[in-house]
Parts: structure tokens; sequence; C-alpha cells
């Protein structure tokens, strides 16, 4: 596996925890975080649209994707970091 490939899995892993961690206590009860939550979902889902294709094709031409993609991996998770600091 490249290291690109290897480095947006981990950081997929890590969205994912934070993802399952946030999710839970929104649907506790934080409206405010609900409508947040909602925007990363967004992006979330976006961002895998982008993720699947990219690492089916990773080692190719990926480089120039693999660094977008990175991008937005981390806009996402500093969203849910924000998120769990509400709670």
């Amino acid at each position: 596996m490249s290291e690109s490939k290897s480095g947006l899995e981990n950081m997929k892993t890590s969205i994912e925890q934070l993802r399952d961690e946030i999710k839970l206590k929104a649907h506790l009860g934080q409206a405010e975080a609900k409508e947040e939550l909602e925007e990363l979902e967004k992006k979330w889902n976006t961002f895998l649209a982008q993720y699947k294709p990219f690492t089916a094709e990773a080692g190719k031409t990926a480089e120039n994707a693999g660094a977008a993609l990175a991008l937005a991996a981390e806009e996402i998770r500093a969203g849910y970091k924000r998120l769990r600091k509400l709670f």
C-alpha cells in the first residue's frame, strides 16, 4: 500500500471514530451540534464519494487528487473535533 493511501486510510479510520462518537452525542439532545453534524455529514458523504475511486486508482496518477482529498478529510476531522468539544 502506498504511503499516501495508507495515510488516507488512517485518517478515514480516525474520522469514522470521531463521527460515531459525535453522532451518539448529538442524538442525546444537542440541537446545536445536530445542525453542524448535518453539514459535516454532507461533507463526509462527498469525501467518501471521492475516496472510493481514489483508493481504487491509487498509484496511477493520484498524487494531486490525494492531496486534495487529504485536505478535505482534514477539514471534516476538524469539524468533528469542534463538535466533540461541545460535549
